[in-house]
């Protein structure tokens, strides 16, 4: 069993971040941020595992989890956003970050914030969602409705079931869907634990689907100006299926070192969270011995 976090907000200007801690004084501090649609608390079998190792932050990301800022569909361009977010979080800390960890699209918004800092920590980023570099030209050209339309994904996000009387009723109907067959046992229950809120009517998820949809289709944001700044501060795990690091080559030329992991999809913390948790640990690892 992993230890329970500790809940704790983040002031920020129009609203507050919530965040996750796992408290390790004196230890590295970690601070992560989870993928599209999810929160912090699905993080939790994965950084639970780090717990005591890791002085642990781990964000609800704007429209996310527990966090009250602002998230309008209707002006949700680019990915920068999260990146503003997630330099205020670094800023506000008692100590500075040692290891960034992420997933998804918070492993690509971390690459963004580390962007902006002089000389950022090592970056674990985990299937950060790295497109082909004519997906992002697209998106400031007026072609961008016809690429956004091929994505689909955003589509698919926007018509997702958004209300239940009671909070049992989702948990028994996503655990009969195939979607979440391959999860590690208690990852769906703590992803629940934050992906619900009560509201008059009965229960809605946190993640407005109108916001993840626009999510997936907001690709105004340049990964790859920050990458070349991060440079061998990355270090990328690629699923062995249905990964989204398409541009994995862009990112080694900019100097990341890039893992394979095997037997796992896109969703490696979900299905995987031991393994892609001893992967964090040997970033950080790796990282003395270079630093050494």
């Amino acid at each position: 069993m992993t230890t329970e976090p500790d809940r704790m907000i983040i002031p920020a200007p129009h609203g507050d971040i919530a965040a996750l801690a796992w408290p390790a004084p004196g230890q590295p501090r970690l601070v992560a941020a989870h993928g599209n649609g999810f929160n912090a608390m699905s993080l939790k079998p994965m950084l639970g595992e780090l717990a005591g190792r890791f002085d642990i932050i781990a964000v609800d990301m704007r429209g996310h989890g527990r966090t009250t800022l602002p998230a309008d569909p209707e002006s949700h361009h680019g990915w920068d956003i999260y990146a503003d977010d997630l330099v205020h979080v670094l800023a506000a800390l008692d100590r500075p970050a040692d290891l960034l960890a992420g997933h998804s699209m918070g492993a690509a918004s971390l690459l963004l914030a580390a962007g902006r800092i002089d000389a950022p920590p090592p970056l674990a980023l985990g299937e950060p969602v790295v497109l082909p570099p004519a997906v992002y030209l697209a998106a400031h050209t007026p072609l961008w409705p016809l690429f956004r339309a091929r994505i689909g994904m955003g589509d698919r996000a926007r018509r997702r079931a958004n209300g239940w009387p009671e909070r049992a009723e989702v948990l028994a109907r996503y655990r009969d869907k195939p979607a979440f067959a391959s999860w590690a046992p208690g990852v769906l229950e703590a992803y629940l634990e934050d992906g619900l809120i009560k509201g008059p009517d009965g229960w809605r998820l946190a993640c407005d689907p109108a916001w993840e949809g626009a999510n997936f289709e907001s690709c105004r944001h340049n990964l790859m100006s920050a990458a070349a700044r991060a440079g061998a501060a990355m270090h990328i795990l690629k699923a062995g299926q249905g990964s989204t690091v398409i541009n994995a080559r862009g990112l080694e030329r900019r100097g990341a070192a890039l893992s394979v992991m095997d037997g796992v999809s896109h969703l490696a913390p979900m299905e995987a969270p031991d393994r892609v948790a001893q992967w964090v640990a040997g970033v950080w690892e790796r990282a003395g011995l270079e630093a050494g």
